[in-house]
């Protein structure tokens, strides 16, 4: 058996991994019904789905060819920034406020890509920032800090 898309397969067996993960660690919580479910029941679902995903995506790996499958190196680069970016903003939000963690999370995260425009992340920050406050401290009014401490004083 030859693979012949990359990407598709091992991001087909990715897929079948979590699922069977998520629903092997859901069996130790009662499953419900449809109509009461219980706390095991969302995340055996998902994780079904997630198998049934994984099977079509992997078998789509190896019956059909595509030119641009092949698998780029791992770049541990990218990953650490944008984990390091997700942990500053966590840092961040009650010291300096939400504005400014979600600026430093974007700006942050967006070294991680080879194809960085200051504009761009800028443009990113200032829109990201409307809508999280918009929807967080506006919508669903979440006493979540919005500017620094200093400036809230």
């Amino acid at each position: 058996m030859k693979i012949r898309d990359q990407k598709n397969f091992w991001s087909g067996l990715m897929f079948v991994a979590f699922g069977l993960f998520f629903v092997g660690f859901a069996r130790q919580y009662d499953m419900g019904t449809a109509a009461r479910m219980g706390p095991a029941f969302f995340p055996t679902m998902l994780g079904g789905l997630m198998f049934l995903l994984g099977i079509i995506v992997t078998l789509s790996g190896l019956s059909t060819e595509h030119p641009d499958g092949k698998v780029e190196p791992f770049n541990f680069k990218a990953l650490a920034l944008v984990l390091g970016a997700v942990i500053a903003f966590g840092l961040l939000l009650r010291p300096a406020g939400l504005i400014v963690a979600l600026f430093v999370l974007i700006g942050v995260s967006s070294f991680g890509s080879h194809e960085f425009k200051l504009r761009d992340v800028l443009l990113l920050s200032v829109g990201l920032s409307l809508l999280v406050y918009g929807v967080f401290i506006y919508g669903l009014s979440m006493t979540i800090p919005v500017w620094p401490a200093f400036w809230r004083d």
